[in-house]
C-alpha cells in the first residue's frame, strides 16, 4: 500500500482505495468529512458490472450520495496485487460558519438586555414628567414668595426713610405716623396669608422632592451607564457564548438587585408628588408644560435654521473645506437614553 504525503498544514482527510473487497473505515474527526469506498472488483458472473460506492457524510450538512458505475468491465486484479487510491481533501475552518447570533445564550442575553432598557427608559420617562411639573410649581411658587420677601423688605426700608428724613423734607408727623402704620399693617397682612397659605413650608417640600427626583434619575442614568457597552453586540463574536453569558448574569443580578430600591424610592416620590400635586395642579402645569415645550422648540429651530444658513455660506466660500455638521439641540429633560444612537444595539 502507497500513499501520498502533503506538506500543507490544513487538515486532511486521506482516503485508500484498496482492491480485493477491503474497506477503510470513516475518518471521524471533529471538523472533517468522513468518506467511505466500498469497491467490489469480483465478477461471478458475464453480465455483473464491477461498482464503485462512495458515500460521503458530514456532521454539518445533509447526507450526500453518489454512485459511480464502469460501462466498461475491466479484467479483475489478480487475488495478490491491490492498488492504492490516495486522495486529499481540505477543511474549511469551521467558525467561519458559525452564526454569532443565533446561539441560545445570545438571545437570551438580548431579551435580558432589552427588557433592563425598557424598564429604565419608563421609570425614567416618568420621573423626568413628574419632575417637570414640579420644576414648573417650584418655579411659580418661587416667585410668590420672592414678591412677598421683597416687597416686606421694600416697604420696610421706606419707612426707615421716611422716619429719617421728616425733618428735613419737613413732612408732619401725622402723615408720617399714618405712613408708618400703613407700612406695618401691610407687612403683618401679607406674612399672615403667606403663612396661612404655607407658602414657605411647600417651597421647601417642592425643593426636597425635586432633589430627590434628581438622585433617582442620577441611579438610572447610572443603570445606563453599566448597560451601554453591551449594547453592541460585536463583542459576542469569537467569544464563548457561554462565558459571556455568565459575564452578563453577574451584571444582571446587580440590577435586579438596583431595581427593588428603586422601585421603593419611586413609590415613595410618587406618593409625595401626588400629595403635593393634585389633579387641578397637574392639569394647569401639563397645559402651561405643552406651551412652554412648543415655544422652546420653535426657538431652536429658528437657530438651527440660522446655523444651517451660516454652514451653508461658509460652505459655499470654501468648496474645498468638509462641512462641519453640528449635533442637534435637544432639550435635557426630552435626553432618556444616551447609549440609543450606537449602531451596533443589540
Amino acid at each position: 500500500m502507497s500513499s501520498e504525503q502533503n506538506n500543507n498544514d490544513e487538515p486532511v482527510i486521506e482516503n485508500t482505495l484498496i482492491a480485493n473487497n477491503d474497506t477503510i473505515p470513516a475518518y471521524n474527526e471533529n471538523n472533517t468529512f468522513p468518506i467511505e469506498f466500498d469497491v467490489s472488483g469480483n465478477n461471478t458472473h458475464e453480465d455483473d458490472e464491477p461498482s464503485a460506492h462512495i458515500s460521503v457524510s458530514s456532521s454539518r450538512r445533509s447526507s450526500r450520495t453518489s454512485t459511480l458505475s464502469e460501462r466498461q468491465s475491466p479484467p479483475p486484479p489478480p487475488p495478490s496485487i491491490s492498488s492504492t487510491l490516495t486522495r486529499r481533501i481540505p477543511v474549511a475552518d469551521s467558525l467561519d460558519e458559525i452564526d454569532w447570533f443565533a446561539q441560545r445564550e445570545y438571545i437570551i442575553f438580548k431579551n435580558e438586555l432589552t427588557s433592563q432598557r425598557k424598564i429604565n427608559n419608563f421609570i425614567l420617562k416618568e420621573c423626568k414628567e413628574n419632575k417637570r411639573l414640579l420644576d414648573l410649581k417650584c418655579d411659580d411658587l418661587t416667585k410668590t414668595v420672592n414678591n412677598i420677601q421683597t416687597s416686606v423688605i421694600f416697604v420696610s426700608t421706606l419707612s426707615g426713610f421716611l422716619q429719617a428724613t421728616k425733618t428735613q423734607f419737613a413732612i408732619p408727623s401725622d402723615i408720617i405716623e399714618v405712613i408708618s402704620i400703613t407700612i406695618s399693617t401691610y407687612i403683618a397682612l401679607i406674612l399672615s396669608i403667606s403663612k396661612y397659605y404655607k407658602l414657605d413650608e411647600l417651597k421647601e417640600q417642592l425643593q426636597n422632592l425635586r432633589e430627590k427626583y434628581s438622585l433617582l434619575h442620577n441611579k438610572i442614568e447610572h443603570r445606563m451607564d453599566v448597560l451601554g457597552p453591551w449594547n453592541n453586540k460585536h463583542l459576542w463574536e469569537y467569544k464563548n457564548a457561554k462565558d459571556k453569558l455568565a459575564e452578563w448574569r453577574e451584571v444582571l443580578d446587580d440590577m435586579n438587585e438596583q431595581y427593588k430600591n428603586i422601585i421603593d424610592t419611586k413609590q415613595s416620590l410618587t406618593t409625595e408628588f401626588e400629595i403635593i400635586m393634585d389633579t387641578i395642579s397637574r392639569n394647569k402645569y401639563n397645559s402651561i408644560n405643552a406651551d412652554l415645550n412648543y415655544t422652546n422648540r420653535a426657538e431652536l429651530f429658528a437657530i438651527y435654521t440660522k446655523e444651517e444658513l451660516l454652514e451653508s455660506k461658509i460652505a459655499k466660500k470654501n468648496s474645498k473645506s468638509p462641512k462641519n455638521t453640528r449635533p442637534s439641540i435637544i432639550l435635557q429633560h426630552e435626553a432618556l437614553d444616551n447609549w440609543d444612537e450606537e449602531e451596533s444595539v443589540v
